[in-house]
């Protein structure tokens, strides 16, 4: 693609940015999707996928797709997940362009700094595009993705940096799903770095 950040521009302005219905999750239903100092990845909400919304959501993140019929399954799981009781996973149930799960956060903590988001990722069938984590500052030159999953792939940590540049106004990260399969994401962290 020759200029992804593009891509989750388009989806932030409404190009193509169709909100998913919430997902049936197998996890018991917390209340708060506040960021917890306590735990790793504190700059995110719900980074360990601890917490569930009775109505299937996921606290914290956004759940999008490229435009059309809903072609992506995503939810909470408990089967195998890495950590604790509960990782994100996702599955392309029909042909779409990609499917994303992001938070936003607030640019001015993290302007002028370089910053990774890392993950431990697993993945089931996914095509030569990949199941990758991305930050995006939403300007030309500031989107990247890591190098992601492909095929079937047990655990693997994976991670993505980028420097925010001072004059960004948004910051997005998250992971997509740019192909067939599916994958799974859990203990997800954002920080920054010399």
């Amino acid at each position: 693609m020759k200029y992804p950040w593009l891509l989750v521009a388009g989806l932030l302005t409404g190009c193509g940015n169709n909100s998913l219905p919430a997902q049936k999750s197998a996890i018991n239903p917390a209340v708060s999707s506040t960021p917890r100092a306590d735990m790793p990845g504190s700059a995110l909400a719900n980074p360990d996928f601890e917490q569930t919304a009775a109505d299937g959501s996921i606290p914290g993140w956004i759940q999008i797709q490229h435009a059309g019929l809903p072609a992506y399954a995503m939810d909470i799981v408990a089967e195998g997940a890495y950590a604790g009781h509960g990782s994100f996973h996702m599955l392309r149930t029909r042909p779409e362009e990609y499917g994303t799960l992001q938070q936003q956060l607030d640019v001015k903590a993290f302007a002028g700094k370089n910053i990774e988001l890392s993950a431990m990722l697993k993945s089931r069938g996914v095509g030569p595009q990949g199941w990758k984590l991305f930050i995006n500052a939403e300007m030309k030159g500031a989107f990247k993705y890591s190098s992601g999953l492909t095929g079937d792939s047990g655990w693997k940590h994976d991670s993505v940096r980028l420097l925010v540049p001072q004059q960004a106004t948004r910051l997005t990260v998250g992971v997509t799903l740019l192909d067939a399969g599916e994958g799974w994401m859990d203990n997800v962290e954002l920080k920054t770095v010399d």
